[in-house]
């Protein structure tokens, strides 16, 4: 079985929500959701992933003497040739539709962040992916930084995903990704560095789920996303996926129409290196 991989580079910065309800025919302007939006400052929150060797340290700062081995965020796994895909957030409707589409004609299942309050808004749709065999996971419910809440707070975005994700997707399935595949991912990537952070998510049984290769910060922020074409963006998302995927990476994108407009060319280009896109939980994450 494969043993998650710690690389000595940080991982891209934080990685805000992004254009949640843009249309996929133009190029759309920013969601008007400031909450998901905001970009934490990199210099508060860098998304800097310890050495594997970390030493267990205190989880739950009302029982010092009681300590548990803390999980940092795993960014990529050891595979010659098996990576995985994974989408974040799920606001943009014709998004997700489309990406479901592309991923049921190729036959790929990936591992899907949704933000608590999406599960609601696009319930059908999500109900879809987990019958074409997808995983969905936490990704908070409202999007906040993690590392700005009090504890109690963080605690509280964490189980009311939970509870949005009970209502929507069924108390049995909620069970089965707590058992099996109890990934998490940081909103923003807020939080990779503290003990405060790992803690919480150790103690409510969470996995921390960080990413290799990303195109937020590798390409969109160096596009005018209001001026430049989405064809032109959406390709150089493309061609950066392709570039950089390898075994072992964990692909960060999002449910926005610049991640998602030439989803078939990516799987396409991946598969052209020798590449298989595989779930997370395959890999023994």
């Amino acid at each position: 079985m494969p043993s998650p991989a710690y690389p000595q580079d940080p991982p891209p910065g934080p990685t805000p929500g992004l254009l949640q309800n843009s249309s996929l025919n133009q190029t759309p302007s920013l969601s008007q959701d400031s909450s998901l939006n905001q970009t934490p400052d990199l210099l508060q929150n860098p998304s800097v992933t310890p050495g594997a060797n970390a030493a267990p340290e205190p989880a739950n700062e009302a029982n010092e003497n009681r300590t548990r081995e803390l999980i940092y965020p795993i960014n990529s796994f050891q595979h010659a040739t098996a990576m995985c895909l994974t989408f974040d957030d799920g606001g943009n409707k014709k998004a997700i539709e489309k990406t479901l589409e592309v991923l049921e004609q190729h036959d790929i299942k990936c591992t899907f962040f949704v933000i608590g309050k999406y599960l609601k808004s696009n319930a059908e749709l999500w109900k879809k992916a987990l019958e074409q065999g997808h995983q969905i996971c936490n990704h908070s419910q409202n999007h906040k930084w993690l590392s700005d809440l009090s504890t109690e707070d963080m605690k509280k975005e964490i189980l009311e995903w939970e509870n949005s994700a009970t209502d929507v997707l069924g108390e049995e399935y909620v069970k089965k990704m707590k058992a099996e595949f109890p990934y998490l991912r940081l909103p923003g990537g807020a939080g990779t560095k503290s003990k405060r952070v790992m803690g919480v998510l150790s103690e409510l049984g969470y996995t921390p789920i960080g990413w290799s290769v990303e195109s937020y910060y590798a390409v969109l922020r160096h596009h005018d996303l209001k001026k430049d074409s989405l064809s032109s963006i959406a390709q150089d998302v493309t061609e950066h996926i392709v570039k950089k995927a390898r075994g072992g990476s964990i692909i960060l994108l999002h449910f926005n129409p610049y991640d998602t407009h030439n989803l078939e060319d990516i799987i396409s280009g991946i598969r052209d290196k020798g590449l298989t896109i595989e779930l997370m939980s395959e890999q023994g994450l």
